[in-house]
């Protein structure tokens, strides 16, 4: 799918863009505003006012959480797999049992 092209236009952290995606606009909208809440927490405690600050560290933030959900995801995939294989391997049984 190609970019769309109308522009969905957002505020984020007290800045309006017009942002072009592949996405729906509301997913787009949903996006801005939590990166917008996450610079107002990132704002909140720390003593900097300074916007290129809070802008990197709210992404780390938010990379932190991103790595976290991978981890849970990887943790989750690697169990169903796990899964999957006994269940072939019950499967393979039950149809040699039975082919006896």
């Amino acid at each position: 799918m190609g970019l769309s092209s109308d522009s969905v236009h957002v505020f984020i952290f007290g800045n309006e863009y017009s942002v072009r995606s592949d996405v729906d606009a509301e997913l787009t909208r949903r996006v801005a505003d939590y990166v917008s809440k996450k610079m107002v927490e990132t704002q909140s405690g720390t003593a900097s006012r300074d916007k290129l600050k809070i802008a990197v560290l709210s992404s780390m933030n938010i990379s932190g959480e991103l790595f976290e959900y991978k981890k849970i995801y990887d943790n989750q995939r690697e169990q169903l797999d796990s899964v999957e294989q006994r269940a072939q391997s019950l499967c393979s049984r039950i149809d040699s049992v039975l082919g006896s």
